[in-house]
């Protein structure tokens, strides 16, 4: 997704011109449409991250606009331009999704804030896609080579990013690669071969592993969980683990588990909630302004 992109659309050629130069200035890639009708057409072709609509004008109006957007692409970032004191249009764009409101005449001060809390969340949507995506296709890969092959302890299992932690059919752990190491803080020394899953594991985990060694049913019927390793030296890790049973045709042989770090993703995720609390404050604000 480009993020110099963006879609202005206005009735009033003079401020689409005006504020179309401005924008291509500051070196972003400007669509103009002078109708929400003809905006909504762009819209559906290009998919532009940005939209910058103004809210009063004839046939569909910014406030159709931002709907039809936002039905259609939830994640882009609609900034309404209102008429000087119309509250109550800006309030009513704000409870429908946009992500901020300037007001007429456009100051430029005000449009680039605008424009650079739309692109910061823009990013960070982005950032939480891509390193999600990342995650699941490195567990697809350790899940797939763990099953297919007897020898488990392989290049994959070594150099993956996730923790990977295997035992015996007695619980006791096998194997310990460099990223279980990272999120649990103990070395592979004074684990594999000397540690029961039990002893390493906080209890919900462990409760997992013992279910399975009791049932003989592997946890894929329950899905991912979410959890928080607590490490000797206080430094929480927050995790999403699975883990299933090895077989060696009908008899269990040992079981796997598979650690995946969200440190970075809970990170994202803060990020993205301090930037959505700006826009709450500005809500907040035009609402106390709009009763003075």
């Amino acid at each position: 997704m480009k993020m110099d992109k963006i879609l202005l659309i206005d009735d009033e050629e003079d401020i689409l011109d005006v504020l179309s130069l401005s924008l291509r200035s500051d070196g972003y890639n400007v669509i103009t449409a002078s109708s929400g009708e003809k905006g909504l057409e762009i819209f559906e072709k290009e998919f532009p991250p940005i939209v910058l609509t103004d809210l009063k004008m004839p046939g569909m109006d910014g406030l159709d606009v931002l709907k039809r957007v936002k039905s259609s692409n939830p994640d882009t970032e609609v900034i309404v331009v209102t008429g000087h004191g119309d509250m109550d249009s800006a309030i009513d764009a704000l409870r429908y999704g946009a992500s901020d409101f300037v007001n007429k005449p456009v100051r430029e001060e005000a449009l680039q804030i605008a424009l650079k809390r739309a692109k910061e969340k823009v990013v960070i949507r982005e950032k939480l896609r891509a390193y999600t995506l990342d995650l699941e296709n490195m567990c697809h890969i350790a899940i797939g080579e763990v099953k297919r092959k007897s020898d488990f302890q392989d290049r994959l299992i070594t150099s993956s990013n996730d923790g990977i932690v295997a035992t015996d059919e007695n619980g006791i752990i096998v194997i310990f690669n460099p990223g279980a190491e990272a999120i649990f803080g103990v070395p592979r020394i004074e684990v594999v071969r000397k540690t029961d899953f039990a002893d390493l594991f906080p209890l919900e985990i462990a409760d997992v592993f013992s279910l399975m060694f009791k049932s003989g049913k592997n946890m894929e019927d329950v899905g991912w969980k979410e959890v928080t390793i607590h490490r000797k030296d206080k430094n929480d890790v927050p995790v999403r683990f699975s883990a299933t049973l090895l077989y060696d045709g009908e008899d269990i042989i040992g079981s796997v588990g598979f650690f995946q770090d969200l440190s970075e993703i809970k990170r994202l995720e803060q990020e993205l909630v301090k930037s959505e609390r700006l826009v709450a404050i500005g809500q907040t604000v035009a609402r106390l302004a709009h009763y003075i």
